[in-house]
């Protein structure tokens, strides 16, 4: 399968996911995490879309904002029938050894001004879905990602050298299916 579709589609897609209302989350869902050791919460779009494309697979893309940051996971697998990702843990190596296959990324983008900049890049994430219901279109599981600073955007704030969010968690988030036209 080609790497979660292109990096460039990725990067593109999961900045401008289908989010649900600006200013909340469905009342059923729940998302948190830790990132440099602080707790965080969303505190205005959560949006997540699973995007199928017949003869090559499908990707879940997760966009969740807060009024200064975007988190964005993205994950793969093989084409399935049911509207629904398959139970299990998705990983992004930045250097796979051998065996090791990347089947998510990671970005966190920082929003400044009504401008978005991505100063960060992956090194290393794991996303584990640990329920999924395709009638009702919901998704819950765990994620962390280790994000180095690759360069700077903007001179507004100090980003921190290493971005890590760790304790990630998602609850019954509602999803969009897309199916892609070859």
């Amino acid at each position: 399968m080609k790497k979660l579709f292109g990096l460039g589609l990725i990067f593109l897609t999961i900045l401008t996911t289908g989010c649900s209302s600006d200013d909340s989350n469905d009342v059923n869902s729940t998302v948190s995490a830790t990132i440099n050791g602080a707790a965080w919460k969303p505190t205005k779009k959560v949006g997540a879309t699973l995007i199928k494309m017949p003869g090559q697979g499908q990707r879940f893309d997760i966009s969740i904002h807060s009024n200064s940051e975007i988190l964005s996971l993205a994950f793969e697998s093989e084409l399935t029938t049911n509207n629904a990702m398959p139970l299990g843990t998705y990983n992004f190596y930045e250097d796979p050894e051998e065996g090791q296959i990347s089947n998510a990324l990671f970005f966190n983008s920082y929003l400044i001004d009504g401008d978005t900049y991505t100063e960060h890049f992956p090194v290393s994430g794991k996303i584990t879905v640990t329920a999924i219901d395709p009638v009702k279109k919901t998704i819950s599981g765990t994620f962390s990602f280790r994000a180095q600073k690759e360069g700077v955007l903007q001179t507004k704030i100090v980003t921190p050298e290493v971005f890590e969010v760790t304790n990630g968690v998602f609850e019954n988030l509602s999803y969009l299916v897309f199916t892609a036209t070859p």
